[in-house]
Formats: structure tokens, C-alpha cells, sequence
């Protein structure tokens, strides 16, 4: 098929889907092609089952050939992610709504983002409408911020911590469909001009209804963006700066002015109603002034949260604008509300993936987007998932100095219900943070309780892991395990063996997936800026080491194996998931070459970590209270390679004056290194040649993950594992992943204590992997 009769297809197709049914004539009327053009379009898109032919009669002569789209089973998903609630709508190809929901979930519009709310409230809505995920042919996301042409978001103050990112790919990894990603208030504007307020108008302009003007140009039906998108954007200007907002955050200062603006509009005599409104058009004008002087618009559409109020501040506003330009007749504009309402960003979105994925829809290139329309029946589909949601029931297995971790699952709609710990001290730890629950002294006591249980957080001992999991598994209850997965290759085979014949779900902690200088590392590394990894080398000064880990059982080999589990786990499935490969050798040398001579020794088990640890303790040789064993390494060096063939090394010291970790990572066209590992510090790409270059060629900083443990990454990771155990939803985790972490830490260990031999990483059966890498899908349990 020639690129020409492509082009014409997808006219036929478009004109097709608006008319809805349709004869020959009709197309070409509507399309201005030739009949037999019509006819050979219309053949093809009958054989591809685009189109269906139906047979009417007419009164007289031969019966006519009409015509009709074929919806199919592709959906395309559009998403606001931008207001006090996310709003979602899901369409056919012909444009024909199919659901629509809004639901006060947790948005992802603060410096803590998280898309699990966001991924369960699709789910929830693709089951009521009989659709699959695998039925997302694409998905179109509004977001806040400025965008540039590449999908990266330059700035957005409310999600700071996605600024520089590569939206489109982190969102099409999540949601697991393809995703196109864009400013919501220039969706808002196409949307309008597409099928509402400015269809008509040749020059537009859509402004949000706000003390702080942010607008889009439109003109003859598009967005005018800009060199960088921020065209529109007179917010920005400083003169416009000084106008009197409402105290407090956006999303709770919107809420109060529409209050008032009510009371206007009941009583026209308001006083409150009265000053809301002043001050609302006041501070709107001189920006509203300076966009008409530069796009001399036919129409001024107000939209946003405030658009509702159109009618009220059109007046005052109009007036404003002629006090506030001289010299020149601004003549009878038009200011009117949207007619999309609060669904304009969302229906942009939806029209943004039909334009962008026009191939994976009709299997056709360039077809228009349809002019998407709520239907009423559409317009009452809305919900609050929290309600409909049955609240996630926990158990914190150990009250230990990981269970605060089980306190996010409030932030997805759970909470902890019952605790077990056989240490009757942590009784009083465990009302203070989870109230008056149930505490038991064994799993085997909680189980017989008859609680329910959706899903338990293991934070015990690492050398409890295995005996835990396995008891809850085999009970049927979906496990968090904190990492790491067990202090043996043989556990963790159990557990991951126990969790694959008994259909239970298994999860591990490794929240440092989540972490910021991880994923933006990943993200590089996924966009191809150094080529193709070829190595990794993880330095990690455990400058804390001698407070966390020599002072209690981590000490001992026996309960601990080696502090290559403990903390080099993490940094081993870091390195792992970056290269997308696992160990399969090891080899390593280490000591114990400081705290073995310490001889302040104690038995530490009537104390919490609270207890002894101070930034005072330095230098590592003057430790007080160490654990009366101690033979664990305090210095350790593993070099690994992998399935792949990539190169990894590993140092870890725990004798450091400072407490932080870097990864460099060397591919065929470049590397990457980090410089601290939170938010303050930066990643560095080098990707010419030079000779010694400090700051590198190009510099990432490291955004702030959020308030919670990991730098924002442990109410991430709760969320990931709540979800799910709910839907099933794919993870960024992986329990094979933290099994081959172990088994490295484990055999550069071994490797360590036998004078550096190398060491074979078995593998696991490949019904197992195939199993997990499919994120443990619904099976029954093997015996019944």
C-alpha cells in the first residue's frame, strides 16, 4: 500500500467515524474524494476490519451500501493528574466514550508522587466496562508543568521531584501501555478548540480562572506553544507577581473562593461573594490585558477549577480590561466559560493518544482524533475508590526498627490490624503506633485468632525470614518481606518455592527502586545516553556501620551471614536492575580489620539502636558496647559477572567517616557517577572524550523523593505491594531479582572466608522464572 492510498484511508476512516453510518456518496461528499477512491478506501478498511458494510433498501432501484465503523477492542485512555482528583475516561476508537471516572485518590501532585492510586483507579474502571489492560492501545496523561517537545518536564513546582524525567517512558513503564504526555492546559485548550468553547473561534485564548493567570493562544483549532512550550504562560511575569491569593495551598484555597462565589450568586448582594470577586478579576486583568494585546482574540474562555463562574466574572473582567489598556478600542470580546467544564484536560489527553498512536489504534498512521463528547450516562460514572475499596487489613510481623514501615499502608487505604512479636517489651511500640491492636507472641497464634488478614509486613530478624514467610504463605497471606529475602540461597528458594506452589503472593523491600538516584540513573541508562552498559562499580561508605551492625546480632554469622546481605543486597539488586542482568560468579576478598579489636564488648539485647547510637561515636576503634560475638566482615570486596556478561563490583566499608553510596556506571558511548544519593547531590554524565573533568559534560541534580524512609521510597514501595495484592498490577520489584541479590552477597561471602575461590550462582527452575517474571499471576495452588 502506497503512502498516498494510507493518507486516504485514514480520510475515509476519520470522516467515516464522524458520520457514524454512512453511504459511498456520503464519504465522498464529506471527504471530497472520488467515488472509486471512496470505494477502494472503504475495500480496504472492510478487509482490515476497520469499517463494516450493511445492506438498506431503498424504496426503488438497487440497494444502497452503507457503512460503519467497527469500535473493536482497543481502548484509549485519557487522564487528568492535575486537580483535587483524578480524572480517567476511557474510549473506543470511534471516540465513543465508554467510562469515566474521578475519584479523590491520592494524587500525584505533591513532592511524594505515587501512580499506584492512579493504576488501581484504571484497573477498577477498565472490569466495570468488561475491558482488559492488555485491551490499552494507548494513554494520554495531563500533566502540570512546563513539558518540552522531547516529553521532559522541565519544571513543575508540585511534582519537583519528576523535574528532568523522561515522562512519557515513566509512565508507560508503570501503566504498562504507551503513553503520551503533555501540559494540562494545553490539552485543556486543544480539547476546547477540538469540540467546546473555541471550535468556532479562529484566534482563542483559554486562561485558567485564578489569581495567577497561566493561559494557552489557540489559533484556527490549535495551541500556539511556543519555542519551549511557555507560550501563554504571563504567570510568570514578575509584574504580575504582587497580586493578593487567597492564603493557603491551591487545591484548599480554590474550594473557599467558589464558597464565596455561590453566596453570590444566591445573593448578588453579598459581601464575601462581593470581595471574592473583586479581588479575583483585579488580580486577572493586567495578564488578561497583555494577552489580548498580543493574540487579539475572538474569545476568552475561562476554564480551571473557577470556570463555573464565568458568568460572574466576564463583567468585571471585560471592564478591568478596558480601564487597563489606553489609546486603543478593545472592542466587544467574547469571555465565556469552557464547555468541557473540569473534564477539558482529561478529554485533551484522550485526543493527544488518539493523535500520537494513531498506528496502534486503526493500524492506520495520521488518522484526526474524534471530537469526544461526555455522554450523560458517562457523566454520572464517577466514584471515590476509597470507598468502594474494602480497607487493606495489615499485620506487622516484629516490632522491631523496621514495623514503622507498615504505617503507610494508611496513605493507600489500609491499616494494621493485629501485630506479633514474642518480646513482651514491644507490646507498649506497638500502641503507640498502631493503637489498640492485638499483639501476639507467634504467627501460629495470630492465625488461629481468626483476624483477617489481606496482607502481612515481615520485619523480623533476617535470619527469621524464611520460617515467617514460608508459616504466612502457606496460610494463604500475601507477604511484604523486608530485605533481605533470607540469610541462605536455600531459604530463599524455600520461600520463593512455598509463595509458587501455593499461589500466594510474595513481595521484597527493596525500596531503593524507588529511590530518586536510582530511577533517575535507571532512566538515563534506559534513554540510551551512555550506550550499552558494559560495567558497574558501587562504592558504599557505611559511615554508621558500627552503630547499625556491630552492636546486635548483624555481628554475628549465624544470624546475619554477612553484612553483604544486610546492606550490600540493596546496592547488588541496584546494580542488577540497572543492567537488567543477574550475578551468575562471584569472587571477593575482606576483614574484619577494625571492630575485632575493639574489646568494649555487651550484650545489647535489653536496648533498642536508639539507645546507643550517637554521632559522637568516632573514631571507629573507640566503639563502646560492641555485641559480644562479632565475625562478620567489616570491609568487603566481591567482584561479579553476569548472565549478560556486564561487570560488577562491589565495596562496602564500615569503618567510614562519612555515609553514602556510589554507583558508577560505564557504557560503550559514556558514564554515569552520583554524587550523594539524596536530594541536594547530582548525577554526572560524561559522554565526550577529555582528560579530567570534575563536573562532567552533563549534570542531573537529585530531586527530593518526598517525606517517608529512603528518601520517599518506603510509602512508594507499601503502595506497590498493597496494589499488587489488590489487582495483581506488574511491580517494579521482583522476588527472583532479591533472590539472585542474595545469592551473590551470599557467594561473595563464601568466597571471602575460602581464599577468594570463586563462586557458581545455581539458578532457579524455569517454570519459576517464567511464573515470577510474569509478577505471579492467579494460579491454583498445586494439590487441590
Amino acid at each position: 500500500m502506497s503512502a498516498i492510498d494510507v493518507k486516504l484511508i485514514a480520510q475515509c476512516l476519520a470522516s467515516l467515524r464522524d458520520l457514524e453510518l454512512a453511504t459511498i456518496s456520503d464519504l465522498a461528499e464529506s471527504t471530497g474524494l472520488s467515488r472509486p477512491t471512496v470505494t477502494a478506501a472503504l475495500t480496504a478498511m472492510t478487509d482490515s476490519g476497520l469499517a463494516i458494510e450493511h445492506e438498506a433498501r431503498a424504496a426503488a432501484g438497487r440497494p444502497a451500501r452503507t457503512f460503519s465503523p467497527v469500535a473493536g477492542s482497543p481502548v484509549i485512555v485519557g487522564i487528568d493528574l492535575t486537580r483535587s482528583v483524578v480524572r480517567l475516561i476511557v474510549a473506543d476508537r470511534t471516540g465513543r466514550v465508554l467510562g469515566r471516572q474521578e475519584a479523590e485518590v491520592a494524587s500525584p501532585t505533591t513532592d511524594q508522587p505515587s501512580l499506584a492510586p492512579v493504576r488501581a483507579l484504571l484497573q477498577q474502571t477498565l472490569e466495570r466496562i468488561g475491558r482488559r489492560q492488555s485491551d490499552v492501545a494507548a494513554i494520554g496523561i495531563a500533566a502540570a508543568g512546563l513539558i518540552d517537545e522531547n516529553g521532559i518536564l522541565v519544571s513543575a513546582p508540585q511534582v519537583s521531584s519528576w523535574n528532568g524525567r523522561d515522562l512519557a517512558s515513566m509512565f508507560s513503564d508503570h501503566f504498562g501501555a504507551p503513553v503520551v504526555v503533555d501540559n494540562d492546559l494545553s490539552l485543556a485548550a486543544e480539547a476546547e478548540s477540538r469540540g467546546g468553547a473555541l471550535t468556532d473561534a479562529e484566534t482563542g485564548v483559554y486562561a485558567l480562572t485564578w489569581h495567577h493567570v497561566s493561559a494557552r493562544v489557540t489559533a484556527s483549532g490549535h495551541v500556539l506553544r511556543g519555542r519551549r512550550g511557555r507560550a501563554g504562560e504571563v504567570g510568570l511575569l514578575r509584574a504580575f507577581s504582587d497580586v493578593a491569593v487567597p492564603e493557603g495551598a491551591l487545591l484548599d484555597a480554590v474550594p473557599r473562593v467558589a464558597a464565596e462565589l455561590r453566596l453570590l450568586r444566591d445573593d448578588p448582594a453579598d459581601l464575601r461573594g462581593l470581595a471574592a470577586l473583586e479581588s479575583l478579576s483585579a488580580a486577572m486583568t493586567p495578564a488578561m490585558a497583555a494577552l489580548l494585546l498580543t493574540a487579539d482574540p475572538d474569545v476568552i474562555v475561562l476554564g480551571g477549577e473557577l470556570g463555573e463562574f464565568a458568568d460572574l466574572i466576564a463583567g468585571p473582567l471585560a471592564e478591568g480590561i478596558r480601564a487597563a489598556v489606553t489609546g486603543i478600542d478593545t472592542g466587544t470580546r467574547i469571555i465565556r466559560g469552557g464547555e468541557l467544564g473540569a473534564d477539558a484536560a482529561a478529554l485533551g489527553a484522550l485526543g493527544l493518544a488518539f493523535e500520537k498512536h494513531s498506528s496502534r489504534i486503526y493500524g492506520v498512521p495520521d488518522v484526526p482524533a474524534p471530537v469526544i463528547a461526555i455522554e450523560p450516562e458517562n457523566e454520572k460514572m464517577t466514584t471515590d475508590i476509597a470507598s468502594e475499596q474494602a480497607p487493606f487489613r495489615a499485620a506487622a510481623i516484629g516490632v522491631g526498627a523496621r514495623v514503622g514501615l507498615a504505617l503507610h499502608v494508611k496513605e493507600v487505604g489500609g491499616t494494621v490490624v493485629a501485630a506479633v512479636d514474642p518480646d513482651p517489651r514491644t507490646h507498649e511500640r506497638a500502641a503507640r503506633l498502631f493503637g489498640d491492636i492485638p499483639v501476639f507472641s507467634s504467627v501460629a497464634e495470630l492465625l488461629a485468632s481468626g483476624i483477617e488478614i489481606d496482607g502481612a509486613f515481615i520485619t523480623t530478624p533476617d535470619f527469621t525470614h524464611a520460617e515467617v514467610a514460608i508459616e504466612l504463605l502457606e496460610a494463604g497471606i500475601p507477604s511484604y518481606i523486608e530485605k533481605p529475602l533470607a540469610i541462605s540461597i536455600e531459604d530463599a528458594d524455600r520461600i520463593l518455592e512455598t509463595a509458587y506452589r501455593t499461589g500466594t503472593k510474595v513481595y521484597v523491600g527493596h525500596n531503593m527502586r524507588h529511590m530518586q538516584v536510582v530511577r533517575m540513573m535507571k532512566d538515563i541508562v534506559d534513554r540510551g545516553e551512555i550506550g550499552e552498559v558494559k560495567a558497574i562499580w558501587c562504592r558504599h561508605f557505611v559511615g554508621h556501620g558500627g552503630d547499625y551492625y556491630f552492636k546486635d546480632w548483624h555481628a554475628e554469622r549465624d544470624k546475619a551471614m554477612s553484612l553483604l546481605l544486610q546492606k550490600g543486597a540493596h546496592d547488588i539488586d541496584v546494580m542488577h536492575w540497572i543492567a537488567g542482568t543477574s550475578t551468575r560468579s562471584v569472587v571477593g576478598v575482606g576483614d574484619l580489620a577494625v571492630y575485632g579489636d575493639v574489646t568494649s564488648r555487651r550484650d545489647n539485647s535489653d536496648r533498642r539502636m536508639g539507645d546507643w547510637f550517637s554521632m559522637q561515636n568516632w573514631p571507629p576503634a573507640s566503639q563502646q558496647d560492641l555485641n559480644p560475638v562479632i565475625d562478620v566482615e567489616d570491609i568487603s570486596m566481591i567482584m561479579m559477572r553476569t548472565d549478560s556478561g556486564v561487570l560488577m563490583s562491589y565495596q562496602q566499608c564500615h569503618f567510614t567517616p562519612d555515609y553514602w553510596r556510589n554507583y558508577t556506571v560505564i557504557g560503550t558511548e559514556g558514564r554515569i557517577e552520583n554524587f550523594d544519593d539524596d536530594a541536594g547531590g547530582e548525577i554526572r554524565l560524561w559522554n565526550a572524550r577529555s582528560d579530567y573533568l570534575e563536573k562532567g559534560h552533563v549534570r542531573y541534580p537529585i530531586e527530593d523523593g518526598g517525606d517517608g524512609g529512603h528518601g520517599g521510597a518506603d510509602p512508594l514501595t507499601v503502595a506497590e505491594f498493597v496494589e499488587f495484592v489488590r489487582t495483581g498490577a506488574p511491580t517494579d520489584t521482583s522476588p527472583v531479582a532479591a533472590r539472585d541479590a542474595v545469592a551473590a552477597g551470599i557467594g561473595g561471602a563464601l568466597s571471602i572466608r575460602s581464599h577468594s575461590e570463586p563462586f557458581e550462582i545455581p539458578r532457579l527452575s524455569d517454570e519459576m522464572l517464567e511464573y515470577y517474571a510474569a509478577h505471579q499471576p492467579a494460579r491454583t495452588p498445586v494439590g487441590d
